[in-house]
């Protein structure tokens, strides 16, 4: 706190030195010798603590920062993979059991997703109670929506 309390204390005063000799200067060439050199103080006043900088210290203090807060992007590529996925598999679920409760059946999806850039639906496990007829459509629509064949469809029926 010293310290900056020491450099506005110098950065002032400068200022207050060059308005003094220019308000005391009457000469209108000797005004503007006195202005030029009173501005170069001051800008030597201001940057004089960048000039006592030790850069080997200020280099370790990034170093140190760049290592505590270093981010893993692999990490972030991860999590958002996580939750495209998540959303993927959500979205299929919720689409076959809207269109399931349409068509008057009970029932509840688990889809699994094929592993690759971007998801896709690849089976489907149906739990639930459904009439012959409402299977049939479902089935059908299952495989029109979301490219899952009859084949990778697994139902299980109660009732």
């Amino acid at each position: 706190m010293d310290g900056i309390r020491e450099y506005l204390i110098s950065v002032v005063a400068g200022c207050m030195i060059t308005v003094i000799a220019d308000v005391l200067i009457q000469k209108s060439a000797l005004k503007k010798i006195v202005r030029l050199i009173g501005g170069i103080l001051v800008l030597l006043v201001a940057i004089r603590p960048l000039m006592s900088l030790d850069m080997e210290k200020v280099s370790t203090y990034f170093d140190q920062i760049n290592t505590t807060y270093r981010f893993d992007s692999t990490n972030i590529k991860r999590t958002q993979d996580e939750i495209l996925r998540k959303q993927v598999r959500e979205s299929a679920e919720n689409y076959i059991e809207k269109e399931a409760k349409a068509i008057g059946g009970t029932l509840q999806a688990e889809v699994k997703l094929s592993e690759g850039d971007y998801p896709e639906p690849v089976s489907v496990t149906l739990i639930g109670t459904l009439t012959p007829e409402q299977i049939e459509t479902l089935s059908a629509y299952i495989e029109t929506t979301l490219n899952i064949p009859p084949s990778r469809q697994e139902w299980r029926l109660y009732g």
